[in-house]
């Protein structure tokens, strides 16, 4: 029997989306609020009462992980960091220390392509968590009162793309005596119309990826080897599927853009972790131009202009680092993804939809193999070796 699981999302179409599941071999039970989304078990029913408990405790976790590094809550550890003025060390958890550790990996991994520091950057192009309130009024001095119809101010880009604003590297992370801490570069900081702007961290390209793999680890430790997990849409945890004779699921990668109809291609897959990443999951249009919430840290302009990779599956791996590294392609120019994807072909695969603006052309860039099947019409697809 062959079955789909869709990779897309309510508002976008490169996120994890689970289809419904055929046949009556599965349930699932979902859980709202972490990280403003919503995360879905789906398991094979045996014992409602041990699986009523163990949905508890993964909820748990994961409330718990959101509850750390969460930008929009300003009781996180990240909020505290955030808060923090250059040169000062705040103490923080174990979630956020070994997040904040995997996140300073991949950004070394990535010479810095993937990069957290960036969280000014986003709140300027308006990809804050405050900016989809429904009750959102301007309330800094750089705000615009409907981001996706203006340009940010010009002088607030230049001053928000400073190196050491950005430099993540620059963050000290470390234990002490049982202890956690994160210290902010003391240089982190820039001033503009006597207001003083620090280094902001967003790990909203890792926190839910770091969640899938705490949640991954105790549903193992219970003895669950079927089925799947999924958060938010940007990352998944699959077991194997007991619908199947292979236990292998079959999960369709959502197209990014409509010329492609539901999905583009597709992934045979088990028991490993996905992340997804691309330019449509939340993005405004001005002036025929795509604005994403993935921000270039290089220019400190979103992605989503001219040639650029449109979106990126990782798998394999762990799921943290799987969600920053491919937010880090989706940055990169083709030779960089191409060769990341290449030096790292031992650790995880690596499936990325480029657009070649000169040729109004899409490619698919692969390397994993027989995995991958295609689904669109018009799409090459060229091997990664």
């Amino acid at each position: 029997m062959k079955r789909h699981l869709a990779i897309c999302a309510v508002a976008s179409s490169v996120l994890l989306l689970l289809s419904a599941c055929s046949g009556a071999q599965l349930a699932n039970i979902d859980e709202f609020g972490i990280f403003g989304t919503q995360a879905r078990w789906v398991y094979v029913p045996v014992d409602a009462q041990r699986e009523a408990q163990i949905g508890e405790e993964i909820g748990q976790i994961a409330h718990e992980i959101d509850a750390s590094l969460a930008v929009s809550s300003e009781e996180s550890f990240i909020a505290r960091f955030n808060a923090a003025d250059a040169g000062e060390t705040v103490e923080i958890d174990s979630v956020t220390y070994q997040a904040l550790l995997a996140a300073k990996s991949v950004y070394a991994e990535t010479d810095g392509a993937y990069n957290p520091a960036t969280g000014l950057l986003v709140d300027l192009w308006g990809f804050s968590p405050r900016h989809m309130a429904v009750d959102y009024v301007p309330t800094m001095p750089y705000d615009r009162a409907e981001p996706e119809l203006q340009m940010p101010d010009e002088t607030y880009l230049a001053l928000f793309s400073d190196a050491a604003l950005n430099d993540f590297g620059a963050v000290e992370v470390y234990a002490e005596n049982g202890r956690f801490y994160a210290t902010k570069p003391e240089n982190a900081y820039v001033e503009a119309d006597g207001v003083r702007y620090t280094m902001q961290l967003n790990l909203g390209g890792i926190g839910k990826g770091y969640c899938v793999d705490e949640v991954r680890a105790h549903l193992l430790s219970q003895g669950q080897t079927q089925g799947y997990y999924t958060l938010g849409g940007s990352s998944m945890a699959l077991f194997s599927d007991p619908m199947t004779d292979d236990g292998v699921w079959e999960v369709s990668l959502n197209a990014p853009r409509e010329q492609f109809g539901e999905s583009y291609a597709a992934l045979r897959v088990r028991d490993t972790v996905l992340s997804v990443s691309g330019d449509d999951e939340q993005f405004y249009m001005i002036d025929g131009v795509r604005y994403s919430h993935i921000i270039d840290p290089e220019t400190g302009i979103p992605v989503g202009g001219g040639s650029h990779v449109v979106c990126a599956t990782i798998v394999g791996g762990s799921a943290a680092e799987g969600d920053a590294r491919a937010t880090a392609i989706v940055t990169m120019e083709l030779s960089e993804a191409l060769d990341y994807a290449r030096s790292h072909a031992d650790a995880f695969g690596t499936v990325f939809l480029w657009y070649d603006a000169a040729a109004d052309a899409y490619t698919v860039y692969s390397n994993v193999g027989d995995a991958l099947l295609m689904h669109a019409e018009g799409l090459s697809v060229e091997v990664i070796a």
